[in-house]
């Protein structure tokens, strides 16, 4: 009976501190929601009024109305959904041949080096970037946007999916070479379905790496190639902070990503506990 009341009083505890963490981590949001429905007047009241305000979508209307965010958000979605595709099919192929092809020289120096590179900081590699990038005369191009997402991030969309491939029971593959199949055959029809889970999962992750990166389109992007990240700081100036269309710009910047989320949770669960099995 002592037992089960304190795993009981274990669990309750827990939950408790699930919630309180939960609500402390989505407060922000809400205080950016609120914020995008407040007049100016109200926005600098205090103490300041968390519901007790008329709301209105006045920033909303001058965002929309301001023909550069259409255009900086379809250049979001292009960078994202084009670097996210890139990363993940590289990063899926280098993955399938480090989990079937363990023998080959200097695999593991290839491992280290792949994790040293994604914990460096995008600072030390901002250098180097600008100088590839204005040498080969693609400055404020999406395209090369895209390449570099793709790079940066290939590292850990090839580290997500080592693991989920290894889930993968080599005994089908085994079958499927007997019965004439190729490799590239055999990664397509077999160990990708039985990865879905993973490679969706890895998806997400990229995704939100690359619809939030702001260091790189900061200094290697002009007007033609702005993304939503840069065009949200642009509020910001020495004299003035437009809180409202700020607050209205982050909160339509958030929809994406929480939509597909939420669409490919189970998914994105599902690929999380696959790779945190080991055999």
């Amino acid at each position: 009976m002592r037992t089960s009341r304190g795993s009981r009083s274990g669990a309750w505890f827990a939950y408790a501190v699930l919630c309180v963490a939960t609500l402390v981590a989505l407060f922000p949001v809400f205080w950016t929601l609120s914020t995008s429905i407040k007049d100016r007047r109200d926005t600098f009241v205090n103490p300041p009024k968390i519901v007790n305000f008329d709301p209105t979508t006045k920033n909303y209307r001058l965002l929309f109305g301001n023909p550069a965010f259409v255009r900086v958000t379809l250049n979001t979605f292009l960078v994202t959904a084009g670097a996210t595709a890139l990363s993940v099919s590289v990063g899926s192929l280098a993955a399938y041949a480090l989990v079937r092809h363990r023998r080959f020289p200097g695999r593991r120096s290839l491992e280290a080096t792949m994790v040293i590179a994604r914990a460096v900081p995008g600072v030390v590699l901002i250098v180097p970037l600008f100088e590839i990038v204005t040498r080969l005369r693609v400055y404020d191009d999406l395209w090369a946007l895209i390449v570099i997402y793709a790079a940066v991030n290939l590292p850990f969309a090839v580290w997500l999916m080592t693991s989920f491939f290894q889930q993968v029971p080599f005994e089908l593959e085994e079958s499927a070479l007997v019965d004439g199949a190729g490799r590239l055959q055999v990664l397509r029809m077999i160990v990708l379905p039985l990865a879905a889970p993973g490679l969706a999962a890895t998806a997400i992750f990229v995704a939100l790496l690359c619809w939030n990166e702001f260091l790189i389109p900061a200094l290697l992007a002009g007007e033609r190639s702005k993304t939503l990240p840069v065009f949200i700081s642009g509020f910001i100036s020495a004299r003035n902070l437009d809180w409202g269309p700020m607050a209205a710009a982050s909160s339509l910047a958030i929809v994406p990503i929480a939509l597909i989320t939420v669409v490919l949770q189970r998914r994105l669960v599902a690929g999380l506990s696959a790779g945190a099995v080991k055999e």
